[in-house]
């Protein structure tokens, strides 16, 4: 009896230390989807994927302006469109850069930096820009939030409600916006 017990109490013990463990430790990048979704421990820099918000769903993606430079992003309508496939470049520390399958490496998701807002995005020549740097931070049900290392954990990719369109992208204040909720799903 007191063997079975002792046991049992160094069992609950070993438990809580485990638990203990893990809690405080961070998580190590696996392969994870759900429902067709990928979340950070799951990019695959050699696959494209469709951006779409828990605000908007499936409906709308993350896409890239056909027009001009090429370079203007908005929330459009879902399709079998090139600048709505996203490729997850790792850069670093836990960074990745984003370029679309249209486009290719040489242009990347970027933050202008204008010196007042420094929220506006747009596809812009890649280089080793920290505007280029995206985080990838799930926030659950298979979405995520995405932020820069350039402007921290203080400002996430957002979708403007703006009551028309509601398709205008910016660098915003983070906060427990359906607009800021990403989910990102494997295409390619």
């Amino acid at each position: 009896m007191k063997r079975s017990v002792f046991l049992g109490s160094l069992l609950l013990t070993l438990a809580v230390l485990v638990v203990a463990v893990s809690a405080s430790s961070k998580a190590l990048p696996t392969f994870n989807r759900e429902n067709g979704a990928a979340t950070q421990r799951g990019i695959d820099p050699n696959s494209y994927y469709r951006l779409t918000t828990k605000w908007q769903g499936t409906s709308k993606s993350l896409d890239v302006v056909s027009g001009g430079n090429n370079d203007a992003l908005r929330l459009a309508d879902t399709g079998n469109f090139s600048g709505q496939n996203w490729k997850f470049t790792p850069v670093g520390g836990g960074y990745y850069r984003l370029t679309t399958e249209w486009q290719g490496d040489g242009k990347s998701l970027d933050v202008v930096n204008d010196g007042k807002r420094n929220n506006q995005l747009i596809l812009a020549k890649t280089g080793n820009f920290k505007g280029q740097h995206w985080k990838i931070t799930p926030v659950g049900g298979g979405f995520n939030r995405l932020r820069t290392q350039w402007q921290g954990v203080g400002k996430s990719l957002d979708v403007v409600n703006d009551g028309n369109s509601n398709n205008q992208l910016i660098l915003a204040d983070s906060g427990n916006f359906l607009g800021q909720y990403w989910k990102i799903t494997q295409v390619k």
